[in-house]
């Protein structure tokens, strides 16, 4: 039998009156096509509003997945419920949130829906609304009953933090106003010590973030002017000590960084990898993510990060304010090329400074910034590797992700070691220490029996022949052994470790010629 008429063939279904179809074809399976004449139909002809399909879904929230309004009221007029979830823990309120549709909501909200039934997982309609950044419906939630400080489940989340994640200011400052929660912290990964096959220090990220500090990885300057404003404390950090203020730097929202600074925010303050504010900076200077190509950061070359003048602004003011240029870091900060467990920043370890996280990176005028503002010279990481040996690439990899490498590598070191050189550093010092305990933890693989050696070791390794004639011209010996007997000559055939070895035929004979072997 043919229907030409879908209401009559609707009505038909409804009633179980179609031959071979089963009287169990219901409402929901009308409503789901998106018809609203046949849906109106189908419900003023008695059908079941309540009915659901067997995940759960009711008829008003197919009328609302398809706004249909005349279809929403007129179930809810015939005691359609609210607040019925589907398997999905999905309800008509939240799904009409989610489409940020006001009179859908305004309808349920009208029929008594709950304005705080959420998910199985906590998620709530004012979450929902919050993440769309509609204001006028965060204010019907609100003056319904909403609480503004409910928390889902998964991470302890809060209406505000959604608002932030999205960017949706008046949102934000909104909920500030309603007595949102301004600290409040979101749930803390206490991750237990974890046991390995190696000895190096592992990572996960600890979580915790508060409202501040979402604001300022998102680099929402309105949002952090509403918190501040609603009493949101400007240095609490994470549980690892990352302030607002280096959490701004670290995810390059220069613009929130300078704002915090001009409200107050303790420039001094270190995080538990010993980290300051102008450490940070520095850091984030020439930051290109290991595996972002066409990063902001990233230079024309593709490798070459790029020098970001904000930052290098951010930490002449940091000097100004008195901020310590020499601090060392305490333990090895992860890699910023994704959540890894290993690290791949090979020579920012415990002891690093800004000084050296400068000069591995071949930024000139970052160092000369720093030296002038007293940084000092040769002060180490823990392996004893300086500024000076790290830019003549002792120890550095091709994965490292603010390391010296790329096509024009050995113009930038060029143009940073007679800076380092003129403020007093030393062509010969040497590795002092990959071998103890207190080493081997921070040490990563391409520094494995390195004590002893020096920056021509590094150089040879890598290839750079201008580099090590200009080391060469400078006084750097060719006698020196290195802690496991390995010498220059060692050097020259890629025995004497590190990784990444490259042969350059010139270098054997710029080492004859230098008349020291």
């Amino acid at each position: 039998m043919k229907f030409r008429n879908r209401t009559l063939y609707s009505l038909l279904i409804c009633a179980g009156l179609l031959p071979g179809v089963a009287a169990a074809a219901s409402l929901p399976d009308v409503m789901r096509n998106c018809d609203s004449q046949s849906a109106l139909a189908a419900i003023r002809a008695g059908a079941d509003v309540n009915a659901q399909q067997p995940d759960g879904t009711t008829p008003l929230l197919w009328a609302v997945y398809c706004v249909d309004y005349d279809a929403a009221a007129e179930l809810l007029a015939r005691g359609a419920k609210p607040d019925v979830r589907n398997s999905l823990g999905a309800t008509a309120l939240a799904e009409a949130v989610n489409l940020a549709d006001q009179k859908l909501v305004g309808l349920l909200l009208k029929a008594k829906a709950d304005p705080n039934l959420g998910t199985e997982e906590g998620q709530t309609p004012l979450m929902l609304a919050a993440r769309t950044g509609s204001l006028p419906i965060v204010e019907m939630l609100v003056d319904a009953g909403a609480k503004v400080n409910a928390r889902e489940k998964t991470r302890d989340q809060t209406p505000l933090m959604w608002a932030i994640g999205t960017g949706s200011a008046a949102v934000v400052d909104y909920l500030v106003k309603h007595k949102a929660e301004v600290d409040v912290r979101a749930a803390v990964n206490d991750w237990g010590n974890q046991i390995t096959s190696e000895p190096r220090a592992q990572y996960r990220p600890s979580g915790g973030l508060t409202p501040l500090l979402y604001a300022t990885r998102f680099g929402c300057v309105d949002c952090v002017k509403s918190l501040l404003k609603g009493g949101a404390d400007i240095n609490r950090p994470t549980p690892d000590g990352v302030t607002p203020l280096m959490n701004a730097l670290d995810n390059l929202q220069w613009d929130v960084a300078a704002f915090l600074l001009d409200q107050g925010a303790n420039p001094h303050l270190t995080d538990w990898w010993g980290r300051n504010a102008l450490y940070v900076a520095i850091d984030m200077r020439s930051f290109s993510p290991r595996f972002a190509a066409g990063a902001a950061n990233l230079g024309a070359e593709g490798n070459a990060p790029r020098e970001v003048k904000e930052a290098l602004d951010l930490a002449r003011r940091l000097l100004d304010m008195g901020v310590n240029p020499n601090v060392q870091l305490v333990m090895h900060r992860p890699g910023r090329g994704g959540n890894q467990g290993r690290f791949t920043d090979d020579q920012l370890t415990t002891g690093a400074t800004p000084l050296l996280r400068a000069a591995l990176s071949h930024d000139r005028e970052a160092v000369e910034l720093l030296l002038s503002r007293g940084a000092l010279i040769d002060l180490p990481n823990v392996m004893g590797v300086t500024p000076f040996m790290a830019a003549a690439g002792l120890g550095l990899s091709p994965r490292d992700t603010r390391g010296a490498y790329g096509p024009d590598a050995q113009d930038r070191a060029l143009a940073v070691l007679p800076v380092l050189l003129k403020a007093g550093a030393d062509v010969n010092s040497r590795v002092t220490d990959t071998s103890s305990r207190t080493a081997i933890i921070a040490r990563p693989s391409s520094m494995t029996n390195r004590q002893g050696q020096t920056a021509l070791f590094g150089a040879i390794n890598w290839g750079w022949s201008r580099v090590v004639k200009y080391l060469l011209d400078n006084g750097a010996r060719t006698d020196i052994v290195d802690a496991a007997g390995k010498t220059i000559q060692d050097a020259m055939k890629g025995g004497a470790g590190g990784r990444d070895f490259r042969a350059v035929d010139e270098i054997p004979t710029l080492i004859s010629r230098s008349g020291q072997s």
